[in-house]
């Protein structure tokens, strides 16, 4: 028993430091009427100690025209982030890292940055933004170099 007890410590030590929660990153939904622009935020939850991330955001071009990101919210975030070369084919990549090599915390549901779209479908279609690893292969790293799993909850865009 008295080295049983140590050794349940260790492990529980162990699997606990290493199991660590994914982070869920979404678009928030928004309406808008057909040839209006809206902004969507990309938000994360679980954004803890994160220190780089990358990925691809995808949308249907028939029904959503690309017209920029703003709101920049990430330390050190500018428009050198984005892959832009693609999106008139509905492709925009993303890759970011914390300068001070330490990892950011956000609140939950805090906007990250937002992508600006012209709704060219007709009323009555949702245009859905998806999280997707083509061609940037998705990739979270927290502060301490660990790897960590992507939950997407995409975005849509109900056009009325």
């Amino acid at each position: 028993f008295k080295y049983l007890l140590p050794l349940c410590r260790c492990v529980a030590f162990f699997s606990t430091s290493q199991a660590q929660s994914p982070l869920i990153l979404g678009g928030y939904n928004k309406k808008v009427k057909s040839g209006e622009t809206t902004c969507v935020g990309a938000y994360g939850r679980d954004f803890n100690r994160i220190l780089s991330m990358q990925y691809t955001l995808k949308w249907d071009t028939k029904q959503l025209a690309f017209k920029g990101v703003n709101a920049l919210n990430l330390p050190n975030i500018d428009a050198n982030n984005f892959g832009l070369n693609k999106t008139d084919e509905g492709i925009m990549t993303f890759a970011w890292y914390d300068q001070q090599l330490r990892g950011i915390t956000l609140p939950d549901g805090e906007s990250l940055y937002e992508v600006c779209f012209e709704a060219k479908a007709s009323t009555g279609t949702t245009a859905y933004l998806q999280f997707i690893s083509d061609p940037t292969v998705i990739e979270i790293s927290m502060g301490d170099g660990i790897l960590i799993d992507l939950r997407t909850e995409g975005g849509k865009i109900d056009i009325q």
